[in-house]
């Protein structure tokens, strides 16, 4: 990669203004907003990733510099002075982070791979330093890949990585990554245990703890002292492993862990790796699953967690920070307000308030003076007053199941039941809809389809139980979990059963796919983006290329069953279905490969199906650069725009 090249900042100024003190935006009643342009929603963020560097006196960020691509800048906080510090050439930047006050090491994928290319950048030098190569299986011999196991935050030059030793070597091992020279080191007194899950890495880059599979168990081992053997402090059923490794306090004796052996929600204890014991439970809600633990810059104080029911709380067990949150809230009304980065004195920190309707405005809080000044927006286009509330809604599935969801309506569809769109989620389990601003609701809002999220049995956030719930369920109960949330939406005078669409990605497509195999009267329409088509597909991607732990957890998640798998791939019901179908692929998926896309459209053109499809030869799963985006959800509005317009018509269009 050459140095970064001098780029220009029109855009940047525009979007970004340390000047400014945070202003409160009025908001007037609901009322029938003009259209929005899909490029509003879609283009990239003027900023994001705000972060402070420890000493407190620069943020770093991701923007756009007039390029196409996701660049870094930098901005002094005592000038506000701006300048552009790295830009992408081949890849969109998608992170970076602080390495002390000098470095900042950052990476982004190539054509959907899904697989970083770590760089690594001097503020005074400005050379950029390759770390590890982007991975493609195709020259995996040629690749000089790396998986980031953990930044070292207190290590100045080093992060912990796993990989090969370098280009054209197949050894695979722990290293410490040299960030200034890229070059790799063993991570002494640590070897790799064969299928490995996890690790708990101490403040000092020593791997502390770890979990890995046995037979039909998941092992738990910690090391007392840096210096002696793993020894084993828990086991579990290999697909129920109860506990989840979170950071070490600073004593590196204390780690922070997540269990789920007595709460079917996780309960937040400490383990002490020495003496081996653990702790009474620190915190528990029964309502929720803790998000994240927060704990002070040099990990010496615990302050509390993060949780999420509805929406995201926080219980703080440090009054000083609670008192900090409750002066910035009282600051910022109306937002959803949380610290995102701070410096290593706790003196100067980044905080963004966003919402539903809001995709956020940065600000850094300096208590050294005291002050507050707004960084910038995420999205300068976006009006807040323009943009549609997210409900929380609950209603029961047919066995009796309590199921959440979200529900946005677009303006001016009170009391009238109109158009509905099932948005399911990818995954499927572990991940969840959550409350916040989501750009492709707010689009569909905009054109006036109201939307319905549903967490599905499966999905995370709602206990242990509620998760298995949906175990071998594709294609059945997690299904049947949409049909009842349109039968609900239908029944409560929300949705007009006639004009009733599914749209998802990844998992969401597969249920788009089976909502209109599986139940083809309940749409009108079916969006499938990036989803699986044949469940023999995915199941036999695991088993060649993800190693034992993946392999087992599709088989006991997604099902193995030679009948099962046939009866729930909706590529084998493509005669049932009876209304048009938008598909939309990334030809280098790496999780679900383009073969779902080439069996599927076999059988479409086999039974005269109507459908449309958009193939993104540079993409992969998931539609991430800006162009790409931007004409997805622009054939995507066009679609529905057409087919909308109730089932019947639909079902004489497609036949």
């Amino acid at each position: 990669m050459p140095n970064p090249p001098h780029i220009a900042l029109s855009r940047l100024w525009q979007a970004v203004c340390l000047t400014a003190v945070f202003a409160f935006p009025i908001i007037l009643p609901a009322q029938i907003p003009a259209r929005l342009p899909v490029e509003a929603l879609f283009a990239e963020p003027d900023i994001s990733s705000v972060q402070i560097s420890p000493d407190g006196t620069k943020i770093a960020f991701l923007s756009t510099l007039t390029t196409g691509k996701v660049g870094i800048a930098l901005m002094h906080l005592d000038t506000g002075k701006v300048e552009p510090l790295v830009g992408a050439k081949d890849e969109n930047y998608e992170g970076f982070f602080w390495k002390g006050n000098e470095w900042i090491v950052f990476g982004g994928d190539i054509g959907g791979n899904e697989s970083s290319a770590l760089r690594s950048i001097s503020l005074s030098k400005r050379k950029v330093i390759e770390l590890a190569d982007s991975y493609d299986e195709r020259f995996a011999d040629r690749a000089n890949a790396a998986s980031l196991i953990n930044d070292l935050k207190f290590a100045p030059y080093h992060l912990l990585v796993a990989g090969p030793k370098g280009r054209g070597s197949f050894y695979g091992a722990v290293w410490k990554l040299d960030i200034r020279t890229g070059e790799r080191r063993s991570a002494a007194g640590y070897y790799p245990q064969e299928d490995t899950q996890d690790l708990a890495v101490d403040n000092n880059g020593v791997i502390r703890g770890r979990s890995y599979l046995l037979g039909d168990k998941v092992i738990f081992e910690v090391r007392p002292t840096p210096e002696d053997s793993f020894v084993k402090v828990a086991e579990f059923p290999a697909n129920d492993p109860k506990w989840s490794f979170r950071n070490f306090a600073a004593d590196n004796e204390t780690l922070y862990l997540v269990t789920t052996d007595q709460t079917d929600t996780g309960a937040l204890h400490t383990f002490n790796v020495r003496t081996r014991q653990l702790s009474p439970v620190l915190f528990h809600t029964p309502k929720g699953e803790i998000s994240s633990v927060l704990l002070s810059w040099d990990r010496s104080k615990f302050y509390g967690v993060s949780f999420e029911t509805d929406k995201v709380s926080t219980s703080f067990a440090d009054q000083g920070r609670a008192n900090l949150q409750g002066t910035i809230d009282a600051s910022l009304p109306g937002t959803y307000n949380r610290i995102t980065s701070i410096s290593e004195d706790e003196k100067v920190m980044v905080v963004l308030a966003s919402s539903d309707r809001d995709p956020g405005t940065y600000y850094v809080l300096n208590l050294r003076q005291p002050a507050l000044k707004m960084i910038g927006k995420v999205n300068s286009r976006i009006k807040p007053a323009d943009m549609r509330p997210m409900e929380p809604v609950t209603f029961q599935a047919r066995d009796g199941l309590t199921l959440h969801g979200y529900l946005t309506r677009p303006a001016g569809s009170e009391g009238n039941p109109g158009s509905l769109i099932i948005n399911p989620h990818g995954g499927p389990f572990g991940p969840r809809d959550s409350w916040g601003f989501n750009p492709e609701v707010q689009l569909l809002a905009n054109r006036g389809y109201a939307v319905l999220q549903i967490n599905y049995r499966g999905s995370g956030g709602y206990g242990y139980s509620f998760q298995k719930a949906g175990q071998r369920e594709w294609g059945g109960k997690m299904q049947d979990d949409l049909t009842d949330g349109v039968k609900w939406a239908i029944a409560q005078g929300i949705a007009d059963p006639n004009r009733v669409a599914i749209y998802g990605g990844s998992y969401g497509g597969y249920a788009a796919l089976v909502g209109v195999t599986f139940t083809p009267d309940l749409y009108c329409c079916a969006i499938n983006y990036v989803g699986v088509s044949d469940l023999n597909l995915i199941t036999s991607w695991a088993k060649g290329r993800a190693g034992r732990g993946n392999d087992m957890f599709y088989r006991e998640w997604v099902g193995d069953d030679k009948d099962y798998k046939s009866n729930r791939s909706p590529v084998n019901f493509v005669e049932r279905i009876r209304v048009p179908t938008l598909h939309a692929y990334g030809y280098n998926d790496p999780r679900v490969e383009i073969e779902h896309w080439t069996r599927l459209e076999s059988k479409l053109k086999q039974f005269n199906k109507t459908y449309e499809i958009i193939i993104q030869g540079d993409e992969g799963h998931g539609f991430r650069n800006e162009a790409g985006r931007v004409g997805y959800y622009a054939r995507l509005e066009a679609f529905l725009a057409k087919h909308m317009q109730g089932n019947k018509t639909a079902k004489e269009k497609s036949n």
